[in-house]
């Protein structure tokens, strides 16, 4: 026993240690980003790391050659700089558009918002049918998502660009919405397995009470995990307001804020964007998902459980 209480804390210091590196990684690049966002980009190419002996040395230079001794070395205004020199141009038949950071972040919203809330809807009502009805193909369903999960699929984005134009989903925050709509993944054993340890005299309850299959899942069985299903859909919504590929393929006309990122960091003929302004617009596009995780963060770390019948 004591050998393997032993085995167990080393393994718990090793896994604890990576942990507390790898939160040091995260904290260091969101510093950078932050400390790097404020300079104006003479102080950016004076010292592109943190602060050093060339960055105040560079300051003090331009204070003596300009005679103004209010110079600093930071900028707030790289972040309203930010709402104008991020910027696309999309073509909508014969004519072409300038979106900007404030549009991309309103295409952003409705596309993470409306994705978020199918792609956890759906495979919550799937995982509900699956684990609490009797069906011939109830394991057919549940060998499926396995098997999709652990099977690499390659080259399947022109045949779903095919699709959704054919279906008229292309182009379109709700085609993609209803493209979202899939209960193949994680999330899908999350919802099964909280529906599986349910105990089912809830539903026979409402049954003897006259209450109809639809009036037991909505106002029943799913009140149950509304802490599970609320803290997956902030998990996909911050995943999908990160998401730039789906978007930049999906929706060629409607940029999010993601793709404006993106486009932006790539395009070299962008002269007005500098370094700077590029970090301050990540850092602005982090703002919602931080504000959200603060708010919500129990939600992520607890409250996860549903309760029971008590005798």
């Amino acid at each position: 026993m004591k050998k393997g209480k032993s085995n167990i804390n080393v393994l718990a210091l090793i896994l604890g240690t990576i942990l507390v590196l790898y939160t040091a990684l995260l904290g260091l690049i969101l510093f950078y980003g932050l400390v790097n966002s404020m300079k104006d980009q003479l102080a950016f190419d004076a010292d592109p790391v943190f602060w050093s002996k060339a960055l105040f040395d560079d300051l003090n230079l331009r204070k003596e050659l300009s005679g103004d001794n209010s110079l600093t070395w930071y900028n707030f205004g790289n972040y309203l700089q930010a709402f104008e020199a991020i910027n696309m141009k999309v073509r909508k038949g014969n004519q072409v558009f300038q979106i900007f950071l404030p549009e991309m972040f309103f295409n952003s919203v409705v596309y993470a918002g409306g994705c978020s809330f199918f792609a956890t809807l759906t495979p919550c009502l799937v995982a509900y049918v699956t684990s609490k009805y009797n069906f011939k193909f109830n394991n057919v369903i549940y060998m499926t998502v396995i098997f999709v999960m652990v099977t690499p699929i390659v080259g399947n984005a022109p045949s779903s660009i095919l699709m959704a134009k054919t279906l008229g989903l292309f182009d379109s925050q709700i085609g993609l919405w209803f493209m979202s709509a899939t209960f193949l993944g994680t999330y899908y054993l999350v919802f099964h397995g909280i529906f599986k340890g349910l105990s089912w005299e809830y539903a026979e309850a409402a049954f003897m009470d006259g209450a109809s299959h639809m009036t037991v899942l909505f106002q029943v069985m799913l009140p149950l995990v509304k802490n599970t299903f609320f803290a997956v859909m902030l998990l996909n919504f911050i995943a999908y307001w990160n998401d730039y590929q789906r978007p930049w393929i999906y929706l060629p006309t409607i940029p999010t804020a993601a793709v404006g990122i993106q486009f932006c960091m790539d395009a070299t003929e962008n002269r007005n964007a500098g370094v700077p302004v590029k970090l301050a617009g990540g850092m602005l596009m982090l703002m919602p998902v931080l504000t959200l995780f603060l708010i919500f963060k129990e939600k992520f770390v607890g409250n996860l459980t549903v309760g029971g019948i008590k005798g």
